[in-house]
């Protein structure tokens, strides 16, 4: 086989223990494998030498760079405990009270979500200072003092309040959503990763199929949750390479397989 250049990535394919496909990705911006080996150079031994050699652990380093975040990631790179359902949100809103219409939350309709009833306090605020005023939720007739809410979320205040400027806090929930919990003994899983890619020979122009496998990999490293303004996030999924057991697809056990189809 002639010398390759690689130029380009693929796609990511992560399966769990099983065989069954846990995560896929054809945007991944890189995917690293550094195989490493070294010896220790020591004096004196069987050997009969001044020095004998003496082989090192293996130091293979792996990892695989995805422009975003993804709840998936967080497992395989944390052992985060994902599951889909109902959550809450916690909300602030700021706007001017209207006598006549009141002030209607806004998050839930943006959101197609549920306003969470008795979980809003509504504050007057100074324009000038910034101080907050908190008013009494009330069943029905307010008074300046305080106001009354719907179950969609309208809320309603004296004609005194007129104009002023509200900060209103509140919970709304959102059917159908994504939660990934971490827990402080959080451990990851195992997995087996494929990069499927492809080259071009230089010789003949025509496309080399590829492939990347480690077949017990375990996730760890840093996953970033980070916000920054005009600035995209970027994690980093850091992979020790496992010893893996013999199967019938894998049977001479190897950890890593690089695979060309030329």
């Amino acid at each position: 086989m002639q010398p390759l250049v690689f130029d380009g990535v693929g796609s990511a394919q992560v399966y769990e223990e099983g065989g069954r496909l846990k995560f896929l990705d054809d945007k991944i911006t890189k995917v690293t494998l550094q195989l490493q080996f070294d010896w220790d150079k020591v004096m004196g031994g069987d050997s009969g030498y001044a020095f004998h050699y003496t082989a090192k652990d293996l130091g293979d380093k792996a990892s695989m760079e995805v422009p975003r975040y993804s709840d998936i990631l967080a497992e395989l790179s944390q052992g985060a405990e994902s599951e889909k359902g109902t959550v809450q949100f916690d909300e602030v809103e700021q706007g001017f009270f209207n006598a006549t219409d009141g002030y209607k939350l806004k998050a839930p309709t943006k959101y197609n979500g549920t306003f969470v009833a008795k979980s809003d306090r509504v504050y007057l605020k100074d324009t000038d200072t910034g101080e907050l005023v908190e008013l009494t939720r009330v069943a029905s007739t307010p008074t300046a003092e305080q106001y009354v809410i719907t179950a969609d979320g309208k809320i309603t205040s004296d004609v005194a309040n007129e104009g002023k400027l509200i900060t209103v806090t509140f919970k709304w929930s959102k059917d159908n959503a994504t939660r990934s919990s971490l827990s402080g003994k959080r451990r990851p899983k195992p997995f087996k990763l494929v990069h499927r890619f492809s080259l071009t020979d230089d010789r003949n122009g025509k496309e080399v199929p590829c492939q990347l496998t480690i077949w017990k990999a375990l996730g760890g490293g840093t996953l970033d949750v980070s916000q920054e303004r005009k600035k995209p996030t970027t994690n980093t999924l850091a992979l020790e390479i496992m010893e893996p057991d013999i199967t019938p697809e894998n049977p001479n056990g190897y950890a890593v397989e690089i695979i060309f189809g030329i």
